[in-house]
Formats: C-alpha cells, structure tokens, sequence
C-alpha cells in the first residue's frame, strides 16, 4: 500500500514538473490580464443590468394600474342571426327555413 502512494506521490510531481516547464512565464501573464480584462467588463455589464432593473422598477411604479380587460360577451345560443345570402350559390329551395352559410376563401 505505501508503494502505491510512493508511486502516486513521484507521477504528480512528474506531472506537475512536465506542466511548468512547459508554461511559458509571459503567456500566463497575457492570460491572466486577459481574465482580469475580461471580469472587469462582468460586472460593468452587471452594474449596468442593476441599473436597468431598477429603472424598470421604476417605471412600472410609476405607471397607472393596467385597466382591467373588458371581459368577453357571452353567447346566446339560442339566438338567430339573420344573414343577407343575396346572389350568393346555393343548393336546394330559395324559401328554405335554415340557410347554412360557409365564408371561405379558395386562393
């Protein structure tokens, strides 16, 4: 059991030696002034969204209470609607008692 951790202990640092040396010292630098670019422009962003939302807050404080909608007739279905058929193609009797009317469009 020690062996194994002997063994772990001399890979990891072999590793890590391999992974230093082949980082080289100024492309760490150009990165990590990348990354610090990079969270600079986060929370820019984020203030800038902070900002928004309490503007919106705002706003909608200030805005009258949305009226509420009408709401929608209610149907009678025992109502007749008298529809005008005028020169419109028909099938069966001119003096029917129910005219069944389909508005379509073919094109």
């Amino acid at each position: 059991m020690r062996k194994r951790t002997v063994w772990t202990a001399a890979l990891a640092t072999i590793v890590a030696i391999s992974l230093g040396a082949c980082a080289d010292p100024k492309e760490v630098g150009e990165i990590k002034a990348k990354v610090d670019e990079m969270q600079a422009a986060q929370k820019d962003i984020l203030a800038k969204l902070d900002g928004l939302g309490k503007g919106q807050k705002q706003i909608l404080a200030k805005a009258p209470a949305a009226a509420a909608k009408p709401s929608r007739p209610q149907e009678d279905p025992n109502k007749v609607y008298d529809v005008p058929i005028g020169d419109s193609y028909f099938k069966g009797p001119k003096d029917a008692a129910v005219a069944i009317v389909e508005f379509s469009d073919f094109q």
